[in-house]
């Protein structure tokens, strides 16, 4: 058998099921009874020459064959339903983007003003160091930004890097006395210091801690946390540092008490990438654009 003689409804089936691991669901979403997808996966593992699926409890799992299917199907339909179809007018527009808390206070005025102007429900998602690309492949996010993360490629979908900064020393008047006549501090040098972290990954995957573990040095932590908007107060009560990009502090609303001093080298030098379907429709594809420019500004 052959692609000609295969009924590509049985694709329309396999791709909603891959996208569903239930039969109920897929049922659902086809508007057709569970029986008639069960008996369109009996031809599929005929045609194809794969059981598919295996069940465990009420999921379907895929098998090693369904899901190189998978990295096939799910792009092309979701391409092909954006390109001819594009979207519902009536359906509520939501544009949801994942984005790194280094750069939140420098997007949030774009991500409003844009949000507002193409009448979208914004939806700010945290950033996880993991690979997004079937989020972005199903649709469940439009656009992700990374902070010095790589993304597999896939020809579905556009990976780009937007620009770079520097990593900076941030402290408050508590570690001042000690800093104020030093211009700039070496990597090797932060390990004198009890540090600030935040990122939502652990240390030891962090890319500046792992630079400075091959050289023999780390970090000590002394406060982790999850938001950038604690460190500007950590800092200020305590003889603590942190290190963040430049971006982050030139758009500090408060700076009063706060010093930075640039890093030496260029393994602090951190870029900020983007990842987002190809054919996404006209509308996110100029919020995107807002974004990298908004972005441009400050990574270079």
């Amino acid at each position: 058998m052959n692609l000609i003689q295969l009924d590509l409804n049985l694709l329309k089936v396999l791709y909603v099921l891959l996208q569903t691991g239930s039969t109920g669901q897929t049922a659902r979403r086809l508007a057709i009874t569970p029986s008639a997808v069960s008996h369109a996966l009996g031809r599929l593992r005929e045609a194809l020459n794969d059981p598919l699926f295996r069940r465990e409890g009420n999921q379907q799992i895929p098998t090693p064959f369904a899901c190189t299917l998978k990295e096939k199907l799910v792009p092309l339909f979701v391409s092909l339903n954006e390109e001819l179809f594009g979207e519902d007018e009536n359906e509520k527009r939501t544009f949801r983007v994942v984005i790194p808390p280094a750069i939140n206070t420098l997007l949030t005025p774009v991500l409003a003003d844009k949000g507002e102007y193409y009448q979208a429900q914004v939806q700010c998602i945290p950033f996880e160091r993991r690979a997004w690309r079937d989020d972005l492949l199903e649709d469940k996010v439009d656009l992700v930004l990374a902070v010095g993360d790589y993304q597999k490629m896939i020809s579905a979908l556009q990976y780009e890097l937007v620009g770079k900064t520097r990593l900076v020393a941030l402290f408050g008047n508590p570690l001042r006395k000690k800093l104020q006549e030093r211009d700039s501090l070496s990597m090797s040098e932060l390990s004198q210091f009890r540090h600030c972290y935040c990122h939502p990954w652990p240390q030891e995957i962090n890319e500046l801690d792992r630079q400075m573990m091959r050289d023999g040095e780390s970090r000590h932590l002394a406060f982790i946390c999850n938001d950038y908007g604690q460190l500007a107060p950590a800092v200020r009560a305590a003889p603590f540092m942190a290190v963040v990009p430049e971006p982050w502090f030139i758009n500090l609303a408060d700076k009063e008490g706060l010093f930075i001093l640039p890093l030496e080298g260029d393994k602090v030098e951190g870029g900020v990438f983007m990842q987002y379907r190809r054919s996404t429709v006209a509308w996110k594809m100029r919020f995107i654009d807002a974004i990298r420019r908004k972005l441009q500004e400050y990574y270079v």
